[in-house]
């Protein structure tokens, strides 16, 4: 067997690999796309009724408070509640405090991260604000008291302000929970006025709210698809893409090679290595420069070797009378009139074969007119 025709028939199944792999990953993208509408309105639905929950949630605690000091007993359960959802992993963390109308902090849950956070503000007051980044001890509790337990304070007793780079990644200059694998942060603030007995304004509840335990609900496309199951079924089509690719990536310089040795190319190699580099544009140069013929003669038929022989192939018997001039042995194509190294006529056998069934039928005429006569 020919080695162009075996790389031929090793391409193939490769090419037909890739190709049923690229059909099923085109036809996941509309899959996932109706999966991620779904992820969406899910979302949505989940959001709002996230929003509603912990609204209502904190406004009943802002209606227990009537006076400017909360009730050290009410203070008590909060304390008692958080500790009871906080050994529920599956449940998000709530952290709740109030101010007085003068932006005095009265009271917070859990206490233990509220007593870290306000003792740092206390204690680098003036680093905080010649840094001109949280706005006062509000915004400072907001931003950082679900990160107590991570933050390192001691950035604050740096008089210097940091490089850039040190101010993008440092909790002094803290940026917020953005993250781009999310449809939106997963820790919401709350807010809501308390009033007394009387209606007087005292003071504003304040709840943060830090929901990662459901972060896949807010993954945005391009976590969604990372994350979900199927995703799975993706890894294995592109898997045999990827191995079917390379390995028609490298036969076709090979088959460049091989066909250019059987043509006689000077420069094999070369144009191989082309193929490869270029893939295709290189394939494509080649065909248009190589040499019309083969050095090495094969059958019609079955495509093997001849090895020399010019009347029948042997491999499969084949008749090579009509590949082959009958004078010089030059490879001709049933097309030619003359034989382009002798000038031999190829159509001459095919005149005489023609003439001579015309004589054959003239004369079986001649043969039979009499036999008509006598009748």
């Amino acid at each position: 067997m020919s080695k162009r025709i075996l790389i031929r028939r090793l391409a193939i199944p490769a090419a037909i690999i890739a190709g049923i792999s690229i059909v099923f990953l085109l036809a996941t993208i509309p899959i996932y796309n109706a999966q991620y509408e779904n992820h969406k309105e899910e979302f949505r639905k989940y959001i709002n009724s996230f929003m509603d929950q912990n609204t209502k949630y904190l406004k009943g605690i802002a209606s227990r408070i009537k006076t400017a000091q909360p009730d050290p007993v009410l203070i008590n359960e909060l304390q008692s509640e958080y500790m009871i959802e906080h050994q529920k992993a599956d449940e998000p963390k709530k952290y709740l405090w109030m101010t007085s109308m003068t932006g005095d902090f009265l009271f917070g849950v859990p206490s233990s991260d509220f007593q870290k956070i306000n003792d740092a503000f206390d204690k680098y007051r003036d680093r905080i604000k010649a840094d001109e980044f949280y706005r006062d001890r509000n915004d400072f509790l907001t931003k950082l008291v679900d990160k107590a337990d991570r933050v390192d304070f001691s950035q604050f007793e740096r008089a210097e302000r940091p490089d850039r780079w040190y101010e993008e990644n440092s909790w002094r200059f803290y940026k917020g929970d953005a993250n781009e694998s999310l449809l939106q942060p997963a820790t919401t603030s709350f807010s809501t006025p308390v009033y007394d007995n009387s209606g007087k304004l005292t003071g504003r509840l304040f709840m943060k709210v830090d929901d990662r335990v459901n972060e896949k609900k807010y993954y945005n496309e391009w976590r969604f698809e990372r994350s979900d199951l199927g995703d799975a079924l993706r890894v294995v089509p592109t898997v045999f893409l990827v191995i079917s690719g390379i390995f028609l990536w490298f036969l076709l310089p090979t088959w460049v090679y091989v066909d250019a040795k059987e043509r006689d190319v000077k420069t094999p190699g070369v144009w191989a290595f082309l193929s490869l580099i270029s893939l295709f544009f290189g394939l494509t140069i080649y065909l248009i420069t190589r040499p019309n013929t083969l050095k090495l003669f094969t059958c019609p038929e079955c495509k093997g070797e001849l090895n020399g022989t010019r009347a029948y192939c042997p491999h499969c018997g084949y008749d090579l009378s009509n590949n082959f001039c009958q004078q010089c042995q030059y490879p001709i194509k049933p097309e030619w009139q003359y034989c382009p190294d002798c000038r031999a006529d190829l159509k001459k056998k095919e005149k005489r074969h023609y003439e001579n069934n015309s004589e054959e039928m003239a004369g079986l005429n001649n043969n039979q007119q009499p036999e008509e006569i006598r009748e």
